[in-house]
């Protein structure tokens, strides 16, 4: 193999597909990065058999090729050598030569015959999303993706196409987090996506306000494509059935409760000043007639505070898992934050001030009353 390409043009995507290699793994493929050289183009694939990233940079192609390099090694030497034109060539034993500016460095490759195989998905047409559309969804949800290993399906976020509406929910035993938009013209479909592979597409995902490269999703049983600019992410879909998360929403409030999404935030962010693993404590909100009382104590220190808000209802004491609150608070757009209570054991609603696109619902904690 031996072609010419420019620095930058490589060095822009090897971060990226180096996300899906494996950095602990018994198979050295799966640590690799794949390199293929074909026309007029030069391929990047990283796999690590439940996310791959693929790309495609253009190359001068004297030579086709195709071999495997260590992610790390070879990301660290595209890095570090001299910007403008490089030429990269193998000789029989595999051994690659980078050369530029000036600078010649060679490391050792492997044999492209040990990689796996990226999933092959029948489906020729799924959904189009716009990027912008997409990232702003997973932003706004993936914070509730349960941890817990030992409910798999839950450790990724539900996908869903339904009557011309697209749904993302994440959530855990304590907390979820739904974001619904108006997507007409697309076909049904229903999958989970892990995490991990979620935060690399969110990743990749451009604020493409224009909608001039949306993403498109194709999927089969097991697997799904996200077709991102010129990225391809390939990802292993979760298995099970997910809940349904709609009984989970807790309607009929007898208290709704509308203040300053910022004053909110600056609150609970003192609030967590105090709070550690060592120093577990609940915040404790009392609901007046046009103000809220927040406070935090434990040996650490105390905070309170008096925010000024607009209830319609009953009055209320309730505590709350401060980060829980934070983050479904923090992931709410506009100026505004409006928050639905029934009981102190009750789940709470965390909306935005206009609109109802926007879900969190949060279990609330014990609290002295």
């Amino acid at each position: 193999m031996k072609i010419t390409c420019q620095k930058n043009d490589l060095y822009e995507v090897l971060p990226n597909v180096a996300k899906a290699t494996s950095v602990k793994t018994p198979m050295e493929a799966l640590a690799a990065i794949r390199i293929c050289a074909s026309g007029q183009e030069l391929s990047l694939t990283g796999y690590d058999l439940e996310l791959g990233i693929r790309t495609q940079i253009p190359a001068a192609v004297e030579e086709e090729g195709m071999l495997l390099a260590d992610s790390r090694f070879f990301s660290e030497i595209i890095r570090r050598m001299p910007d403008g034109v490089l030429v990269i060539e193998t000789d029989e034993r595999l051994k690659i030569t980078i050369t530029g500016g000036g600078t010649s460095c060679q490391l050792a490759g492997m044999n492209a015959d040990e990689y796996p195989e990226l999933p092959d998905v029948e489906q020729q047409q799924g959904a189009v999303i716009p990027q912008s559309l997409l990232k702003n969804m997973i932003d706004q949800t993936i914070y509730a993706v349960s941890l817990d290993e030992t409910k798999p399906i839950f450790t990724g976020e539900l996908i869903e196409m339904a009557d011309d509406v697209l749904n993302i929910v994440a959530l855990d035993n304590y907390r979820m987090a739904l974001r619904t938009e108006p997507l007409p013209g697309q076909e049904p479909m229903k999958f989970v996506v892990p995490a991990k592979a979620l935060r690399e597409i969110q990743h990749l995902l451009e604020d493409d306000e224009n909608n001039e490269h949306p993403c498109a999703i194709r999927l089969d049983q097991h697997h799904a494509i996200f077709e991102i600019g010129k990225y391809t992410v390939y990802t292993r879909l979760l298995a099970g059935e997910f809940i349904n998360y709609r009984r989970s929403i807790p309607e009929n409030a007898k208290t709704e409760v509308l203040m300053n999404r910022r004053e909110l935030i600056d609150s609970l962010e003192r609030c967590g000043l105090l709070i550690s693993e060592k120093n577990k404590t609940a915040v404790r909100f009392q609901f007046e007639e046009d103000r809220v009382l927040i406070s935090c104590q434990n040996v650490v220190g105390s905070v309170d505070d008096q925010i000024s808000c607009d209830i319609t209802g009953e009055k209320l004491v309730i505590g709350f898992n401060n980060r829980y609150l934070l983050e479904a608070v923090r992931a709410v757009q506009g100026d505004r934050v409006r928050l639905f209570l029934t009981a102190a054991d009750r789940a709470v609603k965390v909306m935005e001030a206009d609109g109802d696109g926007s879900v969190a619902v949060i279990m609330p904690v014990q609290v002295r009353r």
